[in-house]
């Protein structure tokens, strides 16, 4: 009676399906991490040497685009894992350490695929400010609204009146992109909110013509005017905006 007591309550050991599940979840690891490594940098460092981008554009339209596949697999393969391990646990049967290692490198793997793009310039704000595409990514986060990187960028001494590669100012980009908080806070730090881009349109314009009547109040609120660039101002711009992204994408190759 003993005897059978004790082999009823042994823990037993996992079964070929779990195994199975194991080495399958493995390769599906590390393809999500080289695509993790690779994200990564191009928020990064390759953010850092080009300005602005569109993160896992060149990766998705180049053979590494097999990589896209991993995190969804990955994410599947985590929730049948932690199922396997609940199954496991209840019927006593032992989980290796190789597996539990597996699922845990799993969540890391996702969590840092789910770390919004822009905590890199939060936390790299810095080395990010003291690059040469400062100004356009200033910018570029003005234009999406992001409050906390503009601050950071003028915090560590960009030039609130810095244009990118269109002329646009933060100001102009943040009433293209309807953020008044933006806005508010380049008002509050004597940013000029009448500085026209290449086109010949001041911030004003951007709010009115893409319906932001939020961003657009609060520049007439404070002194803006509506200025719209001559047909002749916009066909030089465009010229311009041209032959300066082919000499950008030369430096490049």
């Amino acid at each position: 009676m003993i005897q059978n007591a004790n082999e009823h309550n042994k823990v037993k050991p996992m079964t070929r399906w779990d195994r199975v599940l194991l080495y399958f979840g493995i390769p599906t690891i590390v393809f999500a991490a080289v695509l993790t490594g690779r994200i990564v940098w191009e928020e990064t460092a390759l953010t850092m040497q080009r300005g602005p981008q569109m993160i896992g554009f060149s990766l998705a339209h180049g053979s590494g685009a097999i990589l896209l596949f991993a995190p969804p697999l990955l994410a599947i393969w985590l929730v049948v894992a932690v199922l396997t391990s609940i199954i496991c646990l209840w019927r006593k049967r032992a989980i290796s350490k190789r597996f539990w290692l597996s699922v845990v490198s799993a969540i890391a793997v996702l969590g840092i695929l789910a770390i919004p793009s822009v905590f890199s310039q939060w936390l790299l704000i810095q080395d990010f400010a003291e690059s040469r595409h400062a100004t356009e990514l200033m910018v570029s986060a003005a234009a999406e609204g992001d409050l906390r990187t503009v601050r950071g960028y003028i915090d560590k001494g960009v030039p609130i009146e810095a244009t990118n590669y269109e002329g646009s100012t933060a100001a102009f980009a943040a009433a293209a992109g309807g953020s008044a908080p933006v806005i508010e806070l380049l008002a509050a730090r004597k940013a000029n909110l009448n500085a026209t881009n290449l086109y010949g349109d001041s911030p004003l314009e951007a709010a009115i013509e893409n319906h932001h009547n939020a961003a657009a109040a609060f520049l007439e609120s404070h002194g803006a005017v509506r200025v719209r660039g001559t047909p002749e101002q916009r066909q030089a711009a465009s010229k311009a905006i041209v032959d300066k992204e082919i000499e950008q994408q030369m430096t490049w190759y």
